[in-house]
């Protein structure tokens, strides 16, 4: 699996959408959120060639268009 050679990470999460909320069909098949302690971790692995494989293997694998790549911080509350 190519996230195994994300150097760095400390979670990975893949989700499979099987719709939108009113049921119609989604636009994304897929979503892999991965996670690291910091920006510049994440900057790293990017930079590394197994950062580089793991994007280059989402942009084959996408059918629908290229993918998005997005960055954010994560605020989680547990209930």
């Amino acid at each position: 699996m190519a996230v195994e050679k994300l150097v760095g990470k400390t979670r990975f999460v893949a989700s499979l959408i099987l719709s939108n909320a009113d049921k119609s069909a989604a636009h994304f098949h897929r979503i892999a959120e991965v996670y690291f302690p910091s920006l510049a971790e994440l900057k790293a692995c990017l930079n590394s060639p197994g950062g580089q494989e793991t994007a280059q293997h989402a942009v084959e694998i996408s059918s629908g268009g290229e993918p998005l790549f997005l960055i954010s911080e994560v605020e989680t509350f547990d209930f």
